[in-house]
This record gives structure tokens, sequence and C-alpha cells, in this order.
């Protein structure tokens, strides 16, 4: 298991930590996220907050299931880079997931990617959850905070969005978010208020960084539990969590600003309210989850203007994996079935590049 130390922010208490103190490695020229929720990775341990399928005292769950998890989302997550037209074939430089158990299961899939890659770890709070987000990179973690949605609903415990800024060398640091937020199982537009909570937060935070960096590169990704154009997908009888920044909206009295997202880049930087790109209008076609029959791209990356102004680290492509053991007989993703699968979602992965000397 990972060293760990614990890091008190102005918002939550979490758990980071690396598993050496070597020297930050080089970038190269292309810097690879890939983003995936891995549907309930829960370790073999039982510590009594498991969702039942998990408590190895059931019977049903244990050590040699646990392993073959790890090594299906290891699979997975190599398979993104095998997409049609990725250029090499290797771990993705950072590894953004969504509902992992602990951090002892980041851990494990650390030690499962081998070669001591993944050395730099974080993981959300808040601790009472029983699914969690978290970060593996190859590269040093200079800062994190969890940022705890609240909840005025009666949804129960919503997801903490968890930030993190990684040092990627000369001089250039990335800040990194990742959400997984509140699911439409109880009713798509009875839990949208819980969607756009998490929403309004991280267009605050967001804006509270800018402010401050405004060069700063940053990218938003996970499991967000709608698709980029939500709100044209429910007709507009609603306001969205996501919202589409060109469209005229209907005058909902609502609170919180939604995060506004846009499939141009020049749409980005002139509007007053926050934009951030939106790369899903590349893949126009695709999806990563199949949702009530339904095929939707819940699983996204949000970038800003940073990330495409000529300079430093710089926006390259989107793509989602297709490999074929992914899909089932139907054509959607392969979830785990008790003894094998992989997760109801696909990886979806951002490349980016390192322009020098610009």
């Amino acid at each position: 298991m990972h060293p760990a130390f614990l890091v008190l922010s102005a918002i939550a208490m979490l758990a980071v930590g690396c598993r050496c103190s070597l020297a930050p490695q080089g970038t190269g020229e292309e810097i690879r996220i890939v983003s995936y929720n891995v549907h309930n990775l829960f370790d073999a341990e039982e510590s009594g907050k498991e969702y039942p399928e998990f408590k190895p005292s059931k019977g049903s769950w244990n050590k040699e299931l646990y392993a073959k998890r790890l090594a299906n989302t290891v699979e997975a997550v190599r398979s993104v880079s095998e997409a049609e037209g990725s250029r090499r074939s290797r771990e993705p430089d950072i590894l953004c997931l969504q509902e992992i158990e602990n951090a002892n299961v980041l851990a494990d899939l650390a030690e499962h990617f081998g070669r001591g890659f993944y050395r730099y770890w974080a993981i959300s709070g808040p601790d009472e959850s029983i699914i969690h987000t978290g970060i593996l990179s190859r590269f040093p973690i200079v800062a994190v905070h969890t940022h705890s949605v609240v909840d005025a609903w009666g949804f129960g415990p919503l997801r903490d969005i968890l930030e993190v800024e990684i040092e990627l060398g000369s001089g250039e640091n990335i800040l990194v978010f990742v959400c997984h937020w509140k699911s439409k199982l109880e009713g798509e537009e009875e839990t949208e208020a819980g969607r756009r909570a998490a929403a309004a937060l991280l267009v605050q935070r967001i804006r509270e960084v800018q402010a401050e960096e405004p060069s700063l590169p940053i990218v938003v990704c996970g499991d967000f539990n709608e698709s980029p154009d939500e709100y044209l997908r429910v007709g507009r009888s609603y306001p969205t969590a996501i919202m589409p920044s060109g469209l005229s909206v209907l005058p909902f009295a609502v609170e919180g600003e939604p995060l506004c997202v846009c499939g141009e880049w020049e749409g980005l930087g002139s509007a007053e309210k926050l934009v951030l790109y939106n790369p899903w209008v590349e893949v126009p076609y695709g999806f990563s989850i199949a949702f009530r029959d339904m095929r939707e791209q819940f699983d996204s990356f949000f970038l800003n203007t940073a990330l495409h102004d000529g300079e430093g680290l710089e926006y390259e492509g989107f793509s989602v994996a297709d490999a074929p053991m992914l899909f089932d007989a139907n054509g959607v993703p392969f979830g785990w079935k008790g003894s094998d699968g992989y997760s109801d979602h696909l990886p979806v992965e951002l490349t980016l590049s390192m322009k020098r000397g610009q």
C-alpha cells in the first residue's frame, strides 16, 4: 500500500501520496489523460460499508475475483490507446477514476499496471462515502482539494469533486477536476437539482482559479450522469446542469450557474459567462454508456481556453475506447456480471501536446 499523508484543505480532508521520492519524469511531447468509471471497484477486504454483492462474507466476492477485475480494468484502460488513429500504445500519463472504494484500490491498480509507472495518487472524500473518485499520475501531484456538494434535496450524500494540480515539468502545471455527479436512478428531472448543485460549485471554483491564474490549463472530467447536449435531449423542458452556450435558454427560475459548454473554441472567450470546450462534437455518434436503452455521452472532458492559446500545453484530440472485448452481444458496454466483464461505461481519452519554444 502507498505511504500516505493527509492534506487539510479549506473544503475537506482527503488522502494523497506518492510511491517514491524520485525526480519528476520528462514530459515528452504528448500527454494523455484517460477518464474511466470502473463501475464499483471494491477491494477484497470487508469494512462493512460495501455494497452487498462485494462483501466477501456473502460468498460472491473474493480475492480472485478482485484480481480479475483489476486485470480487466488495466486491459480496458490500455485499450483506449489502441483505438483507430492512435499514434502509440501505452498507459495514460494521468488516469482519472470514478467508483473506486478506497486508496487501497488505487494502490492495487498501480501495481497491476506495473513498472512503477504511476507514482502519485489522490482520492476524494468524504470518508463515509461508499465509492470515490481518484487519480493515478506519473507526474507529481502538487496540490489537492476535495469539494463537498451540498445536498438540499434529500438525495443522500452527493459525491465530492476532486481537484488536483499536477506538475508536468518545464514549469507547466495542469489543474484537473474529477467529477461523479448525481445519477438519474430516481428520475431524470427529479435528480437534476443534485447535478446542478455540483455544476454550480465547479463553475464557482473555476472562476476563482482563473481569476488568480488565467493561463493555467484546466481539465474537467468524469461521469457527469448527463450528456453535454442534455438540455436538447430533454426537449428544453427544464434547466440542466450542463447547458449549451450558444442556444437561447428559457427563463427558468433556478439558483446556481450551470456548466456551459461549446463545440467551438472561438465561442469560449467572448462570452461573459464561463464556457468550456466540449470535444464530443468531434465524435457526434459516439457514446460511453447505454442508459435505459439510450446511447449517452455521460463520460467526458471539458477544457478551458488555456488549452487552445498556442502556448504551452495544447489540446490535440479526444477518443472513446472501442475495443471489441468492452462490448456485449448487443453492442453496449460489457459491465461486470459477477465473474466476468469490465464496466457499464467506456473509457474516454484526452490527448494534449506540449508546444516548445513558442
